[in-house]
């Protein structure tokens, strides 16, 4: 019996990755023409990190998104979300001509993290929401779609200056009417390694910056949530507070220099993001069951255990020799 993607490990999910790059740094969008027919009668199962608008232009054929399969047909518009296997195939003998815009949603983000970051975008990004998979024609604001994706479609081809803002603009109004019609869903099959993904971005920000202040709200602002949900997230996948957190990675540097260094505890406690030493005191003996000065003590000795076992294995093995 053929698996269903949804039964898929993450390796065999991840054999699906496309590696091509979708436009660039300053474009992070891309456009896209295709006909399934007698030359290309299908287009393999993949999925990329991007979000991916799909019209077919001329023709029917089917499309396979997120293990269902849908019949289409000329006008229909397909959205496909950030990571989700999908494929496309001809219907019997006809032919199928589609034009896509592949873009990234963290380019409609804002730096500063408002509401149309947080509300809207973030959690299409990170697999909570899911966008309705197709839109036909038949549909009663389908005209609003349509004129969006035909906007889109021709200042991508026109290419005449201000058109990158015109892409950006009519995929805002996309998800703007998305949204008021009720076409943007709650996921059904958030898994693990997604919860996990979805604060990978302020784990890495720990791991880079324990050493300076470090505040909640950067850190939701980075995963795209609220601060309230961020931190709730954040236990959950990762078994602990965020504030927990930062002690651990701080303190497991301040072991590592303990050994590693002659440098004075208050500086070690300074360079690992402590101000005030008495608190690194108490936080070091909660985790390690001993104070700093005790543990580099303790760790000399037994470093010193360790280079004179060697000495001697090495002078016996010398004599054998001889």
């Amino acid at each position: 019996m053929k698996r269903k993607l949804s039964e898929l490990n993450k390796e065999e999910f991840n054999n699906f990755h496309e590696n091509k790059i979708h436009g660039d740094a300053l474009r992070p969008f891309a456009k896209y023409t295709m006909v399934i027919g007698d030359k290309v009668p299908s287009l393999a199962a993949h999925w990329h990190d991007e979000m991916e608008i799909i019209k077919v232009q001329k023709g029917a054929g089917s499309i396979c998104i997120d293990d269902k399969w849908f019949s289409v047909h000329a006008g229909d518009i397909l959205f496909v979300n950030p990571k989700i296997i999908h494929s496309f195939t001809r219907f019997k003998r006809d032919e199928m001509q589609i034009e896509s815009i592949v873009f990234n949603l963290h380019s409609l983000e804002s730096t500063n993290a408002d509401s149309c970051t947080i509300k809207y975008l973030a959690p299409i990004i990170n697999g909570q929401y899911l966008v309705t998979r197709v839109i036909r024609t038949k549909h009663p604001d389908y005209h609003v779609f349509d004129q969006n994706m035909t906007t889109i479609m021709q200042a991508y081809n026109d290419g005449i200056p201000g058109w990158e803002m015109a892409v950006k603009a009519n995929l805002f109004w996309l998800f703007y009417h998305l949204y008021r019609l009720g076409l943007v869903h709650k996921s059904q099959k958030i898994n693990e390694n997604q919860e996990i993904e979805s604060v990978q971005p302020a784990i890495d920000y720990i791991k880079e910056n324990y050493a300076e202040e470090i505040f909640i709200h950067k850190l939701a602002t980075l995963c795209g949530y609220s601060d309230t949900y961020f931190m709730k997230l954040f236990k959950k996948t990762t078994g602990m507070t965020c504030v927990d957190y930062i002690n651990g990675v701080r303190l497991a540097q301040a072991a590592n220099h303990l050994l590693a260094t002659s440098s004075s505890i208050i500086d070690i406690a300074l360079a690992v993001g402590y101000n005030n030493v008495s608190y690194f005191n108490r936080q070091f003996k909660s985790v390690y069951g001993m104070t700093p000065k005790e543990y580099r003590r303790q760790g000399r000795e037994a470093a010193g255990e360790i280079r004179m076992k060697s000495v001697k294995n090495a002078h016996r093995n010398f004599n054998e020799g001889i």
